[in-house]
Order: C-alpha cells, then sequence, then structure tokens
C-alpha cells in the first residue's frame, strides 16, 4: 500500500519515533545562526536528497525579526549541483508555527562556491561515515529501548509503517532475542536503512518530496539605519527579520502577492535554541525596588536598556532626555546624551553629507535583487517604518546585503549639488556580518506613487502601534529607472551614529503627489539630520 505525503511529512519532520533532530551549526553569525538538521537527510531520487535547514536568530533579534527561526525543506540534486525549496516555515521562541509557506513553483538553485549553500549541500550529499552511521544507530537505539520501557528487546518494526515495502510485510527480519550492544547497534543500523531505501521509493512514486519547512535557503529585517533589526527608529529592520538560508529568497519576481514573504514585527545577535521559552520581546520585564520611601517605584528594565529610563538613586530619578530633532534632545545634543552616542558629535565619516564633489568614474551597478514581499508599517516617533519579508537583496562590490526595513525623512537629509529635495527615504540592508549598506531615494512633488500609497493606507491610529496588512509591495517599483549613483562611506543619520556604513544615493529623483507628502508631513514635519562635515572622504560617482 502507498504510503501518504502526509506520513512521509511526519517522518521528515520528526525523523520518527526513534530519531529525534540533529541540528548542526554550519555558520555562526552575528544576528543569526545557520544550520542543519542532519537526521533529516532522505534519498528522493537517484542522485537526490532532501533535507532541513534552518535559521535562528539571535535572541535581540527576534523582535524585529517577527519569528525565532524560519526552517526550509530543500531538495538537493547531488549530481547537478543544485537545489530548490519546497516549503518554509517561521516559528517563534516557543517552536510554535507562525506561518507556512508553500513553494508552488519551486526555483532550482545552483550553488555558489564559497555560499552558505554550498556548505549545506556539502553537508547534503557527502555519503556519510562509518563513525556517523554509528553514532546515527547508537542514538536510534537508545531512543526505542527507551520508547519500549527496556533495552532487552528490539523489534525491526519498531516505526509504524517506516519498515514496510508496500505489502505490509518487514523488509527487515524481527529480532526477539536479547541484543548485545554491537547487535543492537548493527540492527538498528539496518532498520535505518531499510526505512529510508522506503521513504525514497515512496518520495519517487509521488513525484516530489514532502513539504514541511524551509525557504530555498532559510531567513532576516529592520528599523532604522541605526538599527536594522527593528529596535531604533529610523533604520534597520534589515536585522529586524530574520533571514533565511542563502537560499531562502529564491521566489521569482513573478510570483503573486499571496506567495510574498510576511514578516511579523518583533528584532537579530549570538546563538540560541529554540528549545525551552523564550522571555517575549515585547513584553518589558518590570523590577520591583523596595526601600523605605513611602512609594516604592517600579522601573523598566528594557527601558534601562534602552536609554529611554533611568535606575532610581535613592528617592530621586536621574533627567534622562531622548534623541529627537528639536528641543534638548535636537542633532546638535545628540553625541552628549548618552555615551554610546559619542560618535554622534565627534565622528569623523558622519552622515548626511552634501554630495557636490564628487569623482566621475564608471561605477559597476548596483544588483537589486529585490521580491515582492508583504509588510509590518509602523510609526516609531521618529519616522514612518516599513519592514519587509526576507528574500531582497542588493550586490555591490562584491557583497550581498539583504533588505531589512525602508523609512522616510522629511526634508532630505543628504543633498546633490547644494539641492534639497521634499523628502528623503532609506532602504537599509545588511549582510550576514552585520555591516550596513543604505540605499537612498530622493522624493519629489509630481505624481503619486501607487506603493507610497499603499503604506499611507495602512497606517496604524497609534504611534508605537504597528500594523501588517495582507497586501504585498514590490520594492523594485521603489527606485528610479536612472540608477546610477553616488557612493561613500557614512554613518547612520539617527544615533548612535555609527560609522562604517557603505551608503549609494540614487541621482535621479522619485515623484510622490503633494497630497502624499502632506501626510507624512502632519506625522513629522521635520526629521532630517543636518548636513555633516565631509572631513576629506572620497565620493565617487557614476558617469
Amino acid at each position: 500500500m502507498r504510503v501518504s505525503r502526509l506520513a512521509l511529512l511526519c517522518l521528515m519532520a520528526f525523523g520518527g519515533p526513534a530519531l529525534a533532530a540533529d541540528w548542526v551549526e554550519i555558520v555562526a553569525g552575528r544576528e543569526r545562526s545557520v544550520e542543519i538538521d542532519r537526521n533529516s537527510i532522505l534519498q528522493s531520487d537517484p542522485g537526490t536528497k532532501v533535507a532541513w535547514g534552518r535559521i535562528v536568530m539571535k535572541d535581540d533579534e527576534v523582535e524585529s525579526a517577527g519569528y525565532k527561526s524560519v526552517k526550509a525543506l530543500n531538495r538537493y540534486d547531488c549530481r547537478a549541483a543544485t537545489f530548490s525549496t519546497i516549503k518554509r516555515v517561521y516559528l517563534d521562541p516557543d517552536q510554535n508555527v507562525i506561518r507556512e509557506e508553500r513553494v508552488v513553483e519551486p526555483k532550482v538553485i545552483r550553488v555558489t562556491p564559497g555560499s552558505v549553500d554550498e556548505r549545506l549541500f556539502r553537508e547534503v550529499c557527502q555519503p556519510p561515515t562509518a563513525s556517523r552511521l554509528a553514532q546515527i544507530a547508537e542514538q536510534a537505539g537508545e531512543a526505542a529501548a527507551a520508547q519500549a520501557g527496556t533495552g532487552a528487546t528490539e523489534s525491526a518494526t519498531t516505526v509504524a509503517g517506516a519498515d514496510k515495502d508496500g505489502s505490509g510485510k518487514s523488509i527487515v527480519p524481527q529480532i526477539v532475542k536479547p541484543l548485545s550492544a554491537a547487535e543492537r547497534q548493527a540492527a538498528v543500523a539496518a532498520r535505518i536503512a531499510a526505512r529510508e531505501h522506503a521513504a525514497s521509493r515512496r518520495v519517487a512514486a509521488d513525484g516530489h518530496g514532502a513539504v514541511a519547512g524551509g525557504a530555498g535557503g532559510v531567513g532576516s529585517g529592520g528599523h532604522d539605519e541605526a538599527d536594522p533589526g527593528g529596535k531604533s527608529a529610523d533604520h534597520a529592520t534589515a536585522d529586524g527579520h530574520a533571514e533565511p538560508i542563502a537560499a531562502t529568497a529564491e521566489k521569482s519576481h513573478k510570483e503573486a502577492p499571496a506567495r510574498a514573504t510576511k514578516p511579523e514585527h518583533g528584532g537579530p545577535t549570538e546563538r540560541t535554541q529554540l528549545a525551552g521559552k523564550a522571555r517575549p520581546a515585547t513584553k518589558p520585564k518590570a523590577r520591583k525596588i523596595e526601600s523605605g520611601s513611602a512609594k516604592p517605584r517600579i522601573v523598566l528594565a528594557r527601558a534601562e536598556r534602552s536609554g529611554h529610563g533611568s535606575k532610581a538613586e535613592g528617592n530621586t530619578p536621574k533627567a534622562h532626555v531622548a534623541w529627537s530633532y528639536h528641543g534638548a534632545g535636537a542633532p546638535e545634543n545628540w553625541g552628549t546624551l548618552d555615551p554610546q552616542f559619542a560618535a554622534c558629535g565627534n565622528g569623523r565619516r558622519q552622515s548626511p553629507i552634501d554630495i557636490n564633489d564628487g569623482i566621475k568614474v564608471d561605477l559597476a551597478p548596483i544588483q537589486f535583487d529585490y521580491r515582492p514581499s508583504y509588510f509590518r508599517i509602523v510609526d516609531n516617533g521618529h519616522t514612518v517604518q516599513v519592514s519587509v519579508g526576507d528574500g531582497s537583496s542588493v550586490r555591490v562590490m562584491g557583497r550581498t546585503y539583504d533588505l531589512k526595513q525602508f523609512h522616510f525623512h522629511r526634508p532630505s537629509e543628504f543633498r546633490i549639488d547644494g539641492r534639497a529635495f521634499d523628502m528623503e527615504m532609506h532602504l537599509v540592508h545588511k549582510d550576514l556580518d552585520g555591516r550596513l549598506a543604505v540605499v537612498s531615494v530622493m522624493l519629489e512633488r509630481g505624481t503619486a506613487h501607487p506603493i507610497v500609497q499603499t503604506l499611507w493606507n495602512n497606517l496604524p491610529l497609534e504611534r508605537h502601534s504597528s500594523y501588517a496588512p495582507e497586501i504585498a509591495i514590490d520594492p523594485n517599483e521603489l527606485l528610479p529607472t536612472d540608477q546610477r549613483y553616488a557612493t561613500f562611506i557614512g554613518s547612520l543619520t539617527t544615533p548612535p551614529c555609527t560609522e562604517g556604513v557603505l551608503w549609494m544615493v540614487m541621482r535621479q529623483p522619485v515623484q510622490m503627489s503633494p497630497d502624499q507628502i502632506s501626510i507624512f508631513s502632519r506625522l513629522h514635519p521635520m526629521n532630517a539630520r543636518p548636513i555633516q562635515d565631509m572631513a576629506g572622504r572620497l565620493v565617487k560617482m557614476s558617469r
């Protein structure tokens, strides 16, 4: 009898009763790690294997990403050195499924030498070593013994349906006598081999692998330029989302919005396991201060860490000034508001600048690889920020950066040949090493922009309250048709004004209607940092 796809899916997802997931770290990044489940690797067709991979976000990136991990079920062609994603599954810190995405038309991706995908490919397609087989067999035997309640008797038919060949008969002879450790290990190894053989036949009969998780790769997000993870107000949602394994983003530009990635509000940097409960990133933890005062104070631990609250000293709280664009928290005072903001006052490569004295050269085009995506929009008090799902990226100067978020400034922060524009949009990107790259697009009065109108239509009614509509946008429509640009090294234009940011300022502006500009102006009349000193920096411009 033919085993159903559901049964095969369960087998692949959980490895059968005897085999638990064996997640092995392939890449350890600052914000996320890439792993593969060795116990999920199964033969599909001759020369083809399927396996689960995942990206696990660091704790401080979960909030902006909206999920703790994203699993991807990939099919690898070990002879052609290609792979395709069958399904993606997004999970929260408690390992509850947030959403699943079935890839209707899997895209075949060639493995790029030196990439994360190549490391995953090698892990999946290389034959298992004798020591590895013995390890799997030992683990399976122990698990099977524990499940049976005793290690004295082992049956080759422990896994229901897994050791059947379709006729209902056992492939491996039943063992009824007590086994030595060596005999038990050999029996379990034989059972595993038989199960994989049967599974491969079922997969081949079904015509395709089980659908259970992952993206062609595995998962990334952002808020401000300073906080791609979504914790700051202006820039980096890119860190705010988790990112798929190198292959996660391989969706076609032609995919319908229904298959676009949907980000969840939430924030990515040290490896943590999904198992066990993680403290919700969105729930402040209260700490009670007991003292002799008549009224004990409650201090939000999260507020203290973010600099928006102060720790009680006796009964007198410390005065704190939050950064802003006017008053005591204005840009000229940013460097003195917090020790972490020191670069805002004494940095030598600060942004924005007036781009008026660059050298004109033949700059290589920015390779935009943007995909349709769902989005989450929030007015964070400093700007309107839009977080997007994983899968969109740019490649420039030999590095690939994932799009995390984009946000707006009024008026423009940068100037081109002394000219300021009505507004400016910053598309914040981050690579696996945590380096930031920001694409700046100038916005001027003209015709209405359809994407901007979609965003304004879905603005939350209150600040700091985010909203994720069931609507997808295509980031490609945010870019000008003429993609010549100026590039230089600068900083975030919001605290902490971190330097070393790669800036790419597009030369041609994009139009917005006066009404669309007016809507933003009502929310943020002015949220632009003044022009900063060039300090002898080199600026290159497309000819």
